[in-house]
This record gives structure tokens, C-alpha cells and sequence, in this order.
């Protein structure tokens, strides 16, 4: 390089620097929008309720004092001016929630342990997501379950069986974010796999697509990841669930996330060895999901969802399965399908089209026979994702973890 093309480059670097730290500051200024329009909402529900006598007293003033420590949480960052919020998971930090959560449990005291489990879940989206891997690693270091000091899951297992929707949105939510990473999902199986089924239970009990729902769907596909967990999810029959779950959709509104999750969830469970030899040993449980799959993608679902359907029956085109292939018409309805999708999908805009041809590439990568030799005496094989191909849901492009955080979520906390 000349040297009089030097300060060019510091300059090109310095504004390459500049404009990611905007980019971090404007992230923190969206979260804390989302977050303050969410308080908003609710408060103008409240008032609502106020104005329609259905409000108690007793409550609007613990309610007000909530909504001050939330704003003042949302305010600071607006103010911080991108400062480096690593404090938000200091050490002393995380001691001090932990010592709360342990006293407001013995206290029997609902209350304080919301407000601890939100203040936690609060320092979590503040965070840039660059960072969020270590406020998940210092969580796990700091021990926040008891799980490792314990040596079983007691203390968060009492906390799940507390019947409080408030609370176990709150609960459920922390756990996302510790199962956002793989250390995550180790440590909340480190003894038993109590938790994973404690989850499963409580998302068979949730409304569809309810907040909770959404956050147990979550746990679940972020937990798939971990390929001893699928057997777990198989013996409690979660790909009949998600199935059903998406056909429901096509009658009655269910929220998008549990739909684009959960149909993640039900890839990574069939991508699994173990759910494979099973099913090659149930044929006719093989067929009836084969046969319930290639249904769905003739409805009307979210294109996420319709390209993790495909991957499932992607997975179910392997040769060990070419019995019910050939039953089900595997290959002339996939056929057909890409016909029917090919002419009778609206693209509406440049979204739409990017959509529709993804959709369309991903069938032609996935069903189009590989190259075989010229021995037609050979069974064709189809290409498939690789093991490491397992689906993320909760990160982004860069590798960085996303948070769920939802405008109705609330309105929750007062239930």
C-alpha cells in the first residue's frame, strides 16, 4: 500500500467501526421501542379495566410501580449511549438475582420471584447479540437453578410445578435463553431429563399459540439439537404433536412462531438416527405421516413452515422407506406440487418471489435424484442435510443468538 493511501484506509476503517457501533446502538433503541410499546399496551388496558370497574384497587398501585422500574430499565438504555452493558452480567450481578430467587422461593413469595426472573430476562434483551453467549455462559456459571450445587433439578422443578401463568411465562422465558446454546441445553440436563419433560408437559397444557406455547415450543427445538434429547421427544409422540398442530392452522389462527418453531422442531426430530430406525420399524406410523405431510404442502401455511415440511419428507424419501414412498405417490405428488406452486403462487412483491423461488430450489435440491452410475439396477438416492445441518431457529446469519420477545407478552404477568 502507499503511503498516501493510508489515511484513506484508517478513514474506511474508523467508518466500518463507527457504523457498527450505530448499528448496536440503534438494535438497543428498537428493543427498548418494542418493549416500552409493549408497557403501553398494557397499560392502556389497565385503564380500560379501570374505566369498566373491573380493576382492583388493591393492585393498581404495585402495578404502577412495575411499569416505573420497567420504564426506568428501557430509559437507561436510551441513555447509555452504547455504552458496554457487560455489567448487566457481572458476577455480582448474577449473585445478587440469585440470592433473591432463593429467598423469594423460600418465601413462598410469588411475587419477588417474577420480578427476579423478569429482571434477569430484562438484562438478557438489553444485551447486543454479540454478547448474549456470555450472559447464557455466566447464567450457567453462576449456577442460577441450583442444578450443578444440587446435584438435581429440585429447586427449578418446584418453580415449574407453581400453578401461576404469570410465572411460568417468566420461567420459561429465562430458560429459552440458557437452551440458546448448546452449554445451555448440557446444563439443563446435566442430572436427569426431568426439565426437558417437565417442559413437554406444560406445553400440552398451553392454549395454541399462547405466549407460553411459544416459549415452550422454543425450549424444545433449541434442546433437538442434542440428538440423545429426540428420543425423549419421540417417546412423548412431539412429531404427532407438531403434525396436528399444523394442521390445525390450516382451520383457525395460530400464532406464526409456535407454527415456524415447531415445524423446526419436527425437522430436527426426524433428522435424528434414532427417529429414523423407528420409523423404519413402524411402517404404517411412516406412511400415515408421509401421507398427513404431503397434504400439508397443498395448504395455505407460512413458507417457513412449508420449507421445513418439505425437509421432513425429505427425510422420509430415503431408500429404507421406499415401501411407503411408493404408497404414498411420494414422487408424482412432489411432482405435482412443484407444478401447482410453480403457477398458482402470488408474488406479491420482491419478498414473495424470494420466497417462491427458495421454495422451489430447496424441492429441486432435495428431490432431484443424485448421480448414480449407469447400472439402472441401482436405487436412486435423494439428497439430504447433512447431521451438522440441524436447523436453528434462534440464530441469526452472523451466528449470534435471538432472544424471543413478543408485543403481547405483558399482559401476562398480570394473570
Amino acid at each position: 500500500m502507499c503511503i498516501r493511501d493510508r489515511p484513506k484506509a484508517d478513514r474506511e476503517k474508523k467508518a466500518e467501526k463507527d457504523l457498527t457501533e450505530l448499528g448496536k446502538k440503534h438494535n438497543a433503541v428498537l428493543q427498548s421501542a418494542r418493549q416500552i410499546f409493549s408497557i403501553a399496551i398494557n397499560c392502556l388496558q389497565q385503564l380500560h379495566n379501570i374505566k369498566d370497574g373491573n380493576s382492583m384497587g388493591e393492585n393498581l398501585g404495585e402495578t404502577i410501580e412495575n411499569y416505573k422500574v420497567q420504564l426506568g430499565k428501557y430509559h437507561k438504555i436510551l441513555l447509555s449511549e452504547g455504552a458496554d452493558r457487560s455489567e448487566l452480567f457481572s458476577e455480582v450481578v448474577m449473585m445478587e438475582h440469585k440470592k433473591k430467587l432463593i429467598n423469594a422461593k423460600d418465601e413462598n413469595n410469588l411475587e419477588n420471584i417474577i420480578e427476579v426472573l423478569l429482571s434477569l430476562r430484562v438484562n438478557a434483551l438489553q444485551i447486543s447479540p454479540e454478547l448474549r453467549k456470555n450472559l447464557v455462559y455466566e447464567l450457567i456459571r453462576n449456577d442460577i437453578f441450583l442444578i450443578t450445587a444440587k446435584k438435581n433439578n429440585q429447586f427449578i422443578l418446584d418453580l415449574l410445578a407453581i400453578s401461576s401463568n404469570a410465572l411460568k411465562h417468566a420461567l420459561c422465558a429465562l430458560i429459552s435463553v440458557i437452551a440458546s446454546t448448546y452449554k445451555g441445553v448440557e446444563y439443563l440436563v446435566e442430572n436427569d431429563h426431568s426439565v426437558l419433560q417437565k417442559i413437554i408437559d406444560i406445553l400440552k397444557e398451553q392454549e395454541d399459540g399462547s405466549v407460553t406455547q411459544r416459549f415452550c415450543v422454543a425450549i424444545l427445538q433449541k434442546m433437538s439439537i442434542k440428538e440423545d434429547l429426540v428420543e425423549v421427544l419421540m417417546k412423548n409422540k412431539m412429531s404427532e404433536w407438531i403434525v396436528k398442530l399444523i394442521e390445525r392452522s390450516t382451520s383457525k389462527e395460530i400464532h406464526t412462531f409456535s407454527l415456524d418453531f415447531g415445524s423446526a422442531l419436527l425437522a430436527n426430530i426426524l433428522h435424528a438416527n434414532s427417529t429414523l430406525d423407528f420409523l423404519e420399524k413402524n411402517a404404517s406410523v411412516t406412511k400415515n405421516m408421509i401421507e398427513r405431510m404431503l397434504a400439508l404442502i397443498r395448504e395455505t401455511i407460512p413458507t417457513s413452515v412449508l420449507m421445513h415440511v418439505l425437509i421432513c419428507l425429505s427425510y422420509l424419501s430415503k431408500e429404507r422407506f421406499s415401501p411407503q414412498v411408493e404408497q404414498c405417490h411420494f414422487v408424482d405428488k412432489i411432482s405435482d406440487f412443484v407444478e401447482y406452486f410453480s403457477q398458482n403462487h402470488v408474488s406479491e412483491n420482491e419478498n414473495d418471489e424470494i420466497d417462491k423461488r427458495t421454495v422451489l430450489d430447496l424441492c429441486a435440491h432435495m428431490f432431484h435424484p443424485k448421480d448414480v452410475v449407469a447400472d439402472s439396477s441401482q436405487s436412486m438416492e435423494y439428497n439430504d442435510m447433512k447431521f451438522e445441518d440441524k436447523i436453528k431457529e434462534f440464530e441469526n446469519e452472523q451466528g449470534d443468538l435471538i432472544f424471543e420477545c413478543f408485543p403481547d407478552e405483558v399482559s401476562q404477568y398480570n394473570q
